[in-house]
C-alpha cells in the first residue's frame, strides 16, 4: 500500500537494504532495486531517490525555480558546474517550471535522503558482510 502521506519524499530516512552482492558493482551487470525501489546499485555505486518536496532542509523548499532547471538539465547537484553528479543520469528537457511548480504544491516531508555511494565504497560494504 502506497503511503500518499510521503509522496515523492524519496529514500526513507534510517530503512535498510538488503544484502548485495559483489557482481553489482562490475560493469554490464544488471542493476539492482531495494524493495520500495528508492534504492538502487550498479557500476555507478548506490543512489537514493531524492526527498523532492518542499521540504526546507531535506528536500527542495530553498531551491529556486533556476537552480532546479539548471539541476536537472546539467546533471549536477544544485546546478553547480563543481556539483556533484546527480543519479541516474540527467538531463531532462521537459516542462521543468511546470514539474517545480507540481512539486512545490506538494505538503512538505521531513526525510534527509543519504547522498549516493560510490563504487568503491560499494566494494567495502559488501567485502564486509
Amino acid at each position: 500500500m502506497i503511503d500518499t502521506t510521503r509522496l515523492l519524499s524519496g529514500h526513507r530516512e534510517g530503512s535498510t537494504l538488503p544484502p548485495l552482492s559483489l557482481d553489482v558493482t562490475k560493469p554490464g551487470n544488471w542493476v539492482v532495486f531495494g524493495p520500495e525501489l528508492t534504492a538502487a546499485a550498479g557500476p555507478w555505486g548506490m543512489s537514493f531517490s531524492a526527498n523532492l518536496t518542499p521540504d526546507e532542509t531535506t528536500g527542495i523548499g530553498s531551491w529556486t525555480e533556476d537552480v532546479f532547471i539548471k539541476t536537472l538539465r546539467t546533471g549536477k547537484h544544485l546546478g553547480m558546474d563543481t556539483g556533484r553528479s546527480i543519479l541516474p543520469p540527467m538531463p531532462w528537457y521537459e516542462d521543468l517550471k511546470a514539474v517545480f511548480a507540481y512539486l512545490h504544491s506538494l505538503p512538505p516531508v521531513k526525510n534527509q535522503v543519504p547522498g549516493p555511494v560510490p563504487p568503491d565504497q560499494v566494494m567495502k560494504m559488501l567485502s564486509t558482510q
